[in-house]
């Protein structure tokens, strides 16, 4: 042993060999306790999946998913016999896909109209609309009823025709009422419009519902971006514009006169 280092005594062995001691079960403590909240951690992890999947399950349960393709019929072979597709439930959420088929190259125009009925007492509707290559000239009346709920509605780029809403002017006051920035778009050129009366190669949609409404169609600027408008702002605009140019007509001629 060297002369620079004291020898240790027995109180000094005994106090590192203590030290030495807490060290261990203090860390072996933090790995306890470092464990435990891993534990819990993946047991509440587990958990929070458990709880999605039992949701997921349940909306699939209480979703009626609906896929239905329409095949064009001559008009003259309709007349006093049309098809109607219905789907009704009582508290389920309806999710349909409506595809508009084109023609059998026989069948020329006119065309019927593919009619589609969509209900649900308690439940909310969402509804796509596809129009194939071809169908062009394929129109659709689309009736959705959703008593206590919203309604969604996706319909194809080339839709052209009415749209009416039950008590409009309440929805809109109330902000229920938005669409999407291409439908808006088509709708102030005019290929759109709120009405109740549809000429023979246009597009149908009534629409009652009690809960939201949101119009798009199956664009990317739709689908994708989800830019929302309120449906009348384009209208006002072109609403005020005629209104004042009106006004300047009038007053022109009056001048005039």
């Amino acid at each position: 042993m060297s002369r620079l280092t004291p020898p240790l005594s027995v109180s000094d062995s005994t106090s590192r060999g203590e030290s030495e001691t807490n060290g261990n079960v203090t860390q072996l403590l933090s790995n306890i306790s470092a464990l435990s909240a891993s534990a819990t951690a993946e047991v509440s992890l587990n958990g929070t999946w458990q709880v999605l999947r039992d949701l997921i399950v349940i909306q699939e349960e209480n979703t009626a998913f609906v896929t239905e393709q329409f095949l064009p019929r001559k008009q003259d072979a309709v007349f006093g016999d049309p098809f109607v597709f219905q789907t009704s439930a009582t508290s389920q959420h309806i999710r349909a896909r409506l595809i508009m088929l084109s023609p059998f190259p026989s069948d020329t125009a006119p065309l019927a109209k593919s009619v589609a009925y969509l209900s649900s007492r308690s439940g909310s509707i969402k509804a796509e609309v596809f129009r194939t290559p071809g169908a062009e000239n394929h129109f659709f009346r689309l009736h959705i009823f959703a008593c206590s709920a919203g309604v969604k509605i996706t319909l194809p780029p080339s839709f052209r025709g009415i749209m009416s809403i039950n008590d409009y002017e309440g929805l809109r006051r109330r902000r229920q009422i938005r669409c999407g920035r291409a439908f808006n778009e088509r709708m102030r050129r005019g290929f759109i419009r709120l009405g109740s009366c549809a000429l023979e190669n246009e597009d149908e949609v009534f629409i009652h519902a009690e809960g939201k409404i949101e119009l798009m169609l199956r664009t990317e600027g739709d689908v994708s971006d989800r830019v929302w408008t309120r449906m009348d702002r384009g209208m006002r605009k072109i609403f005020q514009r005629r209104l004042g140019s009106s006004r300047m007509l009038d007053s022109t001629l009056g001048a005039a006169v």
